[in-house]
C-alpha cells in the first residue's frame, strides 16, 4: 500500500514509519525537519517537508494515498494541538474523498464506559487537558472518512523495540474488563476503576503502531471506530510522568 503519515519524526510518528517499512509499505513521511528520519534511509521511504498550518499544502501532500496516518501533533499544546488535528482532518477528508482511509490519535478518556453513557473523559480526576481529544473526535466522525482513532493509555519506549504479543483490541468502549454494575456506580467510583486500569493501558509506542499498520484496510473492523489497546491480563507498566 501507498501510505502517507504526517508527524514522522516524533515517537509514534517514528514507529509508524519502521512498522509500515517493515510490513512492506511504500511511505511518504510528512515532517518539518528533513534532517531527523535521515538514518531511516530506505527504497520504500520518500521523506517530504511540509507546513502543518498550510491546508492548501497538506491537501496536496496527502492526494492519492491508500492510506493517511496523522501522528502529528502534542496533547499538552492545548488549542494549538485541536487547531493542527482539525487542520489535517480537514485537509485529508478533501484530498482522500469519500471513503478515504485516515488514521488519528486520541486517548484512553475517550473511550466509553462500559455500560454507561459516559466516557472518560466525564469522570471526575481526568485531566481538561485531554477534551481535545473529544473535540477531534467530533470533527472526524462529521467527516466522509473512513476513519479509526486510536486511543491509546500513556505510552512508553519498548526496551528491545519490539511490540507487545497478545494485545487486547477494543471499540469505543475499555479494553479492559469493567467493574461490575458500572450503571449504578457513581462518577468517582468509576473515575478510581479507570486510574486502577491505566497499568494494563500504559503500552509501547510500538504496540501502537502495530495496531495501526495492521488494520490500514478500508472497511475493516476497526472503521469509523474509537480504538482501545490494552495489555494482556497478566501484564502491567507504569509511566511515571502520566497527568494527574
Amino acid at each position: 500500500m501507498k501510505i502517507c503519515i504526517l508527524g514522522a519524526n516524533g515517537k509514534s510518528g517514528r514507529r509508524l514509519v519502521m512498522a509500515a517499512l517493515a510490513s512492506g509499505h511504500n511511505v511518504t513521511a510528512l515532517v518539518r525537519d528533513l534532517e531527523k528520519l535521515a538514518d531511516l534511509a530506505n527504497a520504500n521511504l520518500e521523506v517530504r517537508a511540509v507546513s502543518y498550518t498550510d491546508e492548501a499544502q497538506l491537501v496536496e501532500a496527502m492526494a492519492d494515498y491508500d492510506a493517511v496516518i496523522n501522528a502529528a501533533g502534542y496533547i499538552t499544546d492545548g488549542r494549538a494541538y485541536s487547531d493542527l488535528v482539525q487542520r489535517v482532518i480537514g485537509a485529508a477528508d478533501k484530498a482522500l474523498g469519500q471513503g478515504g482511509r485516515f488514521w488519528l490519535f486520541g486517548g484512553a478518556a475517550l473511550l466509553d464506559v462500559p455500560g454507561t453513557s459516559l466516557a472518560g473523559l466525564d469522570l471526575p480526576g481526568v485531566p481538561k487537558v485531554f477534551e481535545a481529544h473529544r473535540a477531534n473526535y467530533q470533527v472526524v466522525r462529521a467527516t466522509t472518512l473512513d476513519w479509526s482513532m486510536l486511543c491509546p493509555g500513556p505510552m512508553i519506549d519498548s526496551p528491545d523495540g519490539k511490540p507487545t504479543e497478545g494485545l487486547v483490541v477494543s471499540t469505543d468502549i475499555w479494553p479492559v474488563t469493567r467493574p461490575a454494575f458500572t450503571y449504578v456506580l457513581p462518577r468517582p467510583a468509576l473515575s478510581l476503576a479507570f486510574k486502577g486500569a491505566l497499568p494494563r493501558l500504559t503500552i509501547y509506542y510500538e504496540d501502537a503502531a502495530r495496531v495501526v499498520i495492521d488494520n490500514l484496510e478500508r472497511l475493516g473492523p476497526l472503521s469509523r471506530k474509537r480504538v482501545g489497546v490494552a495489555l494482556p491480563d497478566d501484564e502491567k507498566r507504569v509511566k511515571p510522568d502520566v497527568p494527574r
